[in-house]
């Protein structure tokens, strides 16, 4: 399993969980799985090979004004295709669908869009920042665009594909992916989350 480091945010009077506003976790490289290749479309496989979804830190922190993605992949290379998405659930959303942040790059060019659970996406203060010599992608969310949550956590997802694929070819539907807080196909199948993170 990654191992997770909380930091705590400053000396405070208040209880540790309460302290926690960033957290750190290390994903091993070599641990993108793949689907939709080949014959059996349904067969989720190991593809240690592939590197641009290979996501190898994440650092999520919860901010004054502003949540902050900081993840670094194994070889971000600027002609192919990226989906980071990060899914937070905050004291506002509570059991209901998390929001969905999602950055794409393809071709030197990224967008970001924030889709709050009724499907809408109303977030133009969102930003990408994407560093092919650094092998990293940073998004930035106002906390207005969640709700201005008291606290918040995240799930992280990496994911590629051959964007000009043919839909009939072996890679039309072929998609590699890597969990931020899952090591490959390892148990349990549910994933794991950056733990709560409060506002410091």
């Amino acid at each position: 399993m990654p191992l997770l480091v909380a930091v705590l945010a400053g000396c405070t009077s208040g209880s540790p969980e309460e302290a926690v506003s960033t957290s750190t976790i290390a994903d091993p490289a070599g641990d993108v799985v793949v689907s939709g290749l080949g014959r059996d479309r349904e067969t989720v496989a190991s593809a240690p090979q592939s590197t641009q979804a290979d996501i190898l830190t994440t650092t999520v922190e919860h901010r004054a004004d502003e949540i902050g993605f900081v993840v670094a992949l194994r070889d971000l290379l600027p002609g192919q295709y990226l989906d980071l998405t990060a899914n937070v659930t905050t004291d506002s959303t509570g059991s209901r669908l998390p929001t969905q942040v999602t950055s794409l790059t393809y071709d030197g060019e990224s967008t970001i869009d924030v889709y709050r659970t009724d499907g809408s996406s109303r977030c133009p203060a969102a930003d990408v920042a994407v560093d092919h010599d650094a092998d990293t992608v940073t998004m930035t969310v106002p906390r207005t665009c969640l709700g201005d949550p008291r606290w918040i956590e995240a799930t992280v997802v990496a994911a590629t594909m051959q964007y000009d694929a043919t839909p009939a070819g072996p890679r039309g539907d072929a998609v590699w992916e890597d969990d931020a807080y899952r090591t490959g196909q390892a148990e349990p199948a549910a994933s794991g989350t950056s733990g709560r993170l409060h506002r410091p």
